[in-house]
């Protein structure tokens, strides 16, 4: 993917706590190529700021992104870190990193393997680390592509060392989602991704994460989008934020 899109102007953002690394959306991050041929493609993104009026905040983000494809296989490593202070209090301290390999069986079904670490401070976790595989299912394509819906669910075995001499836990789950792309018009696109996941002994013991993405062009260059993501993870100790969302909407300019 050539094209670069820069945040021009954030219009709102509103947050409740950090919701970075509970379930990493994929999806999202996927990018896709037009045939079988190998390459490559990468990205990183740094940002600082300080600011005070009357308390000092100072705000670090990073974002870094690398995938190969070549013939049937795609391997992907993502990495984010994320950092928010006002005054004296974190308001985000959360990084995670991911590899998944990908190897396409048929055009409608590819085996994915991964593996995952993950910190969030707010969210009462030191590390929790995962492995995990399954299959990915292509249930819709239409003809031109602009239309599409995934599908896929896998098992994971995770380790999670907490905060505060918090009890460390393990548990065996099941990862399933679902994810579309609808283009209804020329430049509309909306993208949506839901994963939820449940431990295998215990179906209320679940966490689940929905983000949806609108965009919609204002120009030849400009658009206007709208990001809303919610989470809720019922295995998290007591102290720890069980739901926690998140809402942005901005402009882009592509160039």
């Amino acid at each position: 993917m050539k094209r670069v899109y820069f945040l021009y102007f954030a219009l709102l953002f509103l947050s409740h706590q950090a919701i970075n690394a509970q379930i990493v959306n994929i999806e999202e991050r996927r990018i896709k190529g037009t045939n079988d041929s190998t390459f490559w493609y990468g990205s990183l993104r740094l940002g600082a700021n300080i600011s005070k009026v009357k308390d000092q905040v100072l705000q670090f983000n990073s974002t870094g992104h690398v995938q190969y494809k070549k013939g049937r296989s795609l391997t992907l490593l993502l990495l984010d870190g994320n950092f928010l202070r006002a005054g004296n209090r974190d308001f985000q301290e959360a990084a995670f990193s991911h590899l998944r390999f990908n190897y396409k069986l048929k055009e409608w079904l590819v085996t994915e393997t991964f593996v995952q670490a993950q910190y969030n401070k707010l969210l009462l976790i030191n590390l929790r680390a995962l492995a995990g595989a399954g299959l990915r299912f292509q249930l819709l394509k239409s003809q031109d592509g602009k239309q599409r819906i995934y599908g896929g669910t896998a098992y994971l075995f995770e380790k999670n060392q907490y905060t505060d001499e918090i009890p460390n836990k393990n548990w065996h789950r099941l990862s399933s989602y679902i994810s579309f792309t609808f283009r209804p018009s020329e430049g509309v696109t909306l993208v949506s991704t839901t994963y939820f996941q449940p431990t295998l002994s215990d179906v209320a013991n679940y966490r689940l994460s929905t983000e949806w993405r609108l965009d919609t062009p204002l120009g030849k260059k400009l658009s206007f989008f709208s990001n809303f993501t919610f989470s809720r993870d019922k295995s998290l100790p007591d102290g720890a934020p069980r739901s926690v969302y998140a809402w942005l909407n901005g402009l882009a300019y592509k160039f």
